[in-house]
Formats: C-alpha cells, sequence, structure tokens
C-alpha cells in the first residue's frame, strides 16, 4: 500500500527526520538500558515502585511510538533492534567471553583477538 503524499516527508524535511531518528534510536537505547538498571535495583533492594517503573515505561513507549513513526515515513524500517553497549568489542571465539572493544587477547583465556574472525560461543554442555 502506497502512503499518501502528504504522508512522505519532503526532501527539505528528510534530513531534519534523520537527524531525529538517529536521536530517538539513541534515546530510546539509554532508555531501555535505564529501566533495566532500575529494576535490577528494585529486585535487588527488595524495594516495589511500580509508579516509577510504569513511567519509564511511559516515556519509552513514547520514544519508541514515535521512532516507529519516522522509520516508516523515510522508509528506513529496521527489523532487528539490539542493545550495543560502547565498549564491548565481541566475544572470544576460543572462550567465549566477552571482550573489550580495545583489547589483543582474551582476559580469560589469552586468545589473540587481533585477526580472530567473529564466532559464535561455545556449546554449554
Amino acid at each position: 500500500m502506497e502512503p499518501d503524499a502528504a504522508e512522505i516527508p519532503s526532501y527539505r524535511n528528510r534530513s531534519q527526520l534523520r537527524r531525529r531518528l538517529r536521536f530517538l534510536r539513541r534515546r530510546r537505547e539509554l532508555e531501555l538500558r535505564d529501566l533495566g538498571g532500575l529494576v535490577f535495583d528494585l529486585h535487588r533492594f527488595g524495594s516495589q515502585r511500580p509508579d516509577l517503573v510504569q513511567a519509564k515505561v511511559a516515556t519509552l513507549a513514547t520514544t519508541d511510538g514515535e521512532r516507529r513513526a519516522l522509520e516508516q515515513a523515510l522508509e528506513d524500517e529496521r527489523p532487528l533492534r539490539e542493545l550495543r553497549e560502547a565498549g564491548i568489542g565481541g566475544v572470544c571465539p576460543a572462550c567465549g567471553t566477552l571482550y573489550a572493544s580495545d583489547a589483543r587477547f582474551c582476559s580469560a583465556c589469552g586468545t589473540p583477538l587481533a585477526a580472530a574472525p567473529p564466532a559464535a560461543p561455545p556449546p554449554t554442555a
């Protein structure tokens, strides 16, 4: 189904909308981390604050709704959504331990990481 001409952003607005979309993607990622941290801390300290959790979920839902609308308008929908943490380089191909993006060797097993191809973690038995 083709969008109406009124729904398609003009050439002049596309750059502004793309910037806003990049901002919303980063903001959503931060809000997801914040929500996860809050839930974990509440659990860790045995607290219950459903009002605070609900407020953060509502904020995240608003951000996510705007992000989805912009993706649709710009035809830039991304089916896979994952959180990325700056500084995490990947998973060691030998032992499956996470390593830093600037690491040359795995801190757990010492495997050189510079020339290592990305690999799935070893199966756990």
